[in-house]
């Protein structure tokens, strides 16, 4: 992973990714279905839908998970921000300023 992320990220400060492949899976969702599939494309049920676990991998890389809001599901979803080897303080303040930016507290679902 860092092989291809490398070249990236020489060009980028940073890389913002989502935190999850859709907004939410099924509550009976079964992590053994070996037909599990987003968009028509057969992902791996446990992992498949999961974006962040790559990035836990690479240590070198500073990640931050930030809240963007909900979907229309009333769930509350995400961004990964990736940063630069060793560069955590460029993640907090991009972290920082999409928060000031877009508040995505703001606005919470009713219960």
């Amino acid at each position: 992973m860092w092989q291809k992320l490398q070249p990236i990220l020489k060009d980028y400060d940073a890389m913002i990714c989502p935190t999850l492949a859709v907004p939410a899976v099924k509550a009976d969702h079964d992590d053994s279905d070996p037909d599990f599939r987003i968009n028509g494309k057969r992902l791996q049920a446990y992992v498949g839908w999961v974006m962040t676990h790559g990035f836990n991998l690479l240590s070198q890389l500073p990640v931050m998970s930030v809240p963007t809001g909900f979907s229309s599901y009333g769930v509350p979803t995400g961004m990964q921000i990736v940063g630069q080897p060793y560069q955590d303080s460029s993640v907090f303040k991009i972290a920082s300023a999409f928060e000031s930016e877009t508040n995505p507290w703001n606005a919470r679902p009713s219960i």
